[in-house]
């Protein structure tokens, strides 16, 4: 199964491989244009993305996957610096699969979300 992960930090790239690579294939995104192309010539099972990205078309990024008919009902979790209330509100309103806050949550805890949501593919 394959992650396309919106993250600009490198550390999380590297991490994200170090706990899910035995499991899943970790495809690297730097930024919303990247991960547009990368979209546009795969289908990931899944999108592991960061919001605060230094292009700031995150949120944007996220509308428009769930607006695509062929992404419409992919699964989506949000693993972000982010924790301010109205944002994640915001973003579980987009039919986000799950919402983990960098420092407070952990990788460990999007592979079990990401195991349970394995099973309903």
């Amino acid at each position: 199964m394959k992650i396309l992960l919106l993250e600009s930090d490198e550390y999380y790239h590297q991490q994200f491989a170090d706990r899910l690579g035995s499991r899943f294939e970790i495809i690297p995104a730097r930024d919303v244009p990247a991960a547009e192309a990368l979209l546009e010539d795969m289908r990931p099972d899944f999108v592991v993305a960061e919001l605060l990205l230094a292009d700031g078309a995150s949120f944007a990024f996220l509308e428009n996957l769930r607006r695509s008919e062929n992404s419409s009902s992919m699964p989506i979790i949000v693993f972000s610096r982010i924790y301010a209330l109205e944002d994640i509100e915001h973003t579980l309103s987009l039919g986000i699969s799950g919402y983990f806050v960098k420092g407070k949550d952990t990788i460990n805890d999007i592979k079990k979300l990401l195991l349970s949501l394995e099973n309903d593919l």
